[in-house]
């Protein structure tokens, strides 16, 4: 029994040692997947520090970047569209046969003003009717005025030589006189019919203004009906742009204030049209929620056409407060990142990042960048971006 109680005495302790030893040992670490040597922050690599002359050769110029109260605009997708009343169709007077004017009736060619587009020939006969018995009149009356003016001259002679009287001398004078305002009256009437129409009888179809030819509805050739369309056209001086817009954001747009009209893709620093606003018929579309705003550009070369897509900036009715700095002081690297060089004493230059929302007036509005105050570099900067990867002088 003694030494059963001994052999469990010993078994215990060392059991005890065997964990007292467990217990005070460390597990061993495992090796980390990857090392990382000499590790620098982004600040470290982009911060340039030029001498005084190197800074004076590349002419460095700097701004600060301040928070200020500007207009923000938003840019919106648009469409360009004639404006209103500048669209016209041409219809056929009477019903007749067209034939064409000799010129050039294209789709899609400049017509000057008073230009004949096609010619109309009636097929009733009643202009050409009028005008022949206007032509009759004016010969008769020409014939009457005629035999009343030697009438007048031999009875003014005879009277003269005492073989007539002189009642009859003025009566024949007098009958002069009517023959004379009865040929003018038939001149008249004879250039009034003859207006419009050719000698063949057809009536010129001339356009009223300077416009674009946009459609033809029927050629030379062909029999049209008394008001059946023959031609549109349009003037494209002054072009409306209709932009779409999401019906509650309708409070935030500033209806008073011209937009900016600007190509698909152009840069945000881009000047684009000025286009001011204008009232037009209401319309929207159910569908989008969206309602339609108007502005109208000036057009004169004709580089917006109607159909085409473009960009508007819209100005928006609050003004807030936000960091704002030249435009000119931005940078654009290869994946599309905006950078600005923060200026420091010693001539030192460090690359900052910075997001732009806007571009208003040249100042390119900041969501993020440094703190007010901070200077940044406006000219130079791009020779600083040269100079820190390698490029520069």
């Amino acid at each position: 029994m003694i030494g059963d109680h001994r052999s469990w005495t010993l078994a215990l302790c060392g059991l005890s040692f065997v964990l007292t030893a467990c217990g005070s040992s460390e597990p061993a670490k495992s090796a980390p997947p990857a090392k990382v040597a000499a590790g620098v922050t982004e600040a470290s690599l982009t911060t340039i520090t030029l001498t005084a002359a190197a800074a004076a050769r590349l002419g460095i110029e700097t701004a600060v970047i301040a928070a200020r109260g500007v207009t923000r605009t938003r840019t919106l997708g648009g469409d360009v569209v004639p404006a209103g009343g500048a669209q016209s169709t041409v219809t056929a007077p009477v019903a007749g046969t067209l034939e064409a004017a000799g010129g050039t009736s294209s789709i899609g060619t400049t017509i000057a003003k008073g230009t004949t587009i096609m010619r109309l020939v009636p097929l009733a006969p009643a202009e050409r009717d009028v005008r022949v018995e206007a032509e009759r009149a004016a010969n008769e009356a020409a014939g009457r005025q005629t035999l009343a003016a030697q009438r007048a001259q031999r009875a003014t002679r005879l009277a003269a030589d005492g073989a007539g009287s002189r009642r009859a001398a003025e009566e024949a004078q007098a009958d002069l006189v009517v023959a004379d305002a009865a040929l003018r009256a038939a001149q008249d009437r004879l250039a009034l019919a003859s207006r419009g129409v050719s000698a063949s009888g057809a009536v010129a179809l001339n356009a009223p203004a300077d416009a674009v030819l946009q459609a033809v509805h029927a050629g030379p050739g062909q029999t049209v009906a008394a008001g059946a369309p023959l031609f549109d056209l349009v003037r494209l001086d002054t072009v409306w742009i209709r932009v779409p817009l999401y019906a509650g954001d309708v409070d935030q747009i500033d209806r008073r204030t011209a937009a900016r009209i600007v190509p698909l893709g152009a840069p945000g620093t881009a000047a684009g049209i000025s286009a001011a606003p204008v009232t037009a018929p209401p319309s929207a579309d159910p569908s989008t929620a969206a309602v339609d705003l108007y502005y109208a550009a000036a057009n004169p070369a004709g580089a917006l056409r109607p159909g085409q897509r473009v960009g508007v900036r819209v100005p928006l009715v609050a003004a807030a407060q936000s960091l704002v700095v030249p435009a000119a002081a931005l940078l654009h690297d290869a994946y599309g990142g905006t950078w600005v060089y923060e200026a420091r004493d010693g001539h030192v230059f460090v690359r900052r990042r910075v997001s732009v929302s806007d571009i208003v007036d040249g100042l390119a509005v900041l969501d993020q960048g440094p703190p007010s105050g901070t200077r940044v570099v406006v000219a130079g900067a791009a020779e600083l971006f040269g100079t820190e990867f390698g490029v520069g002088k």
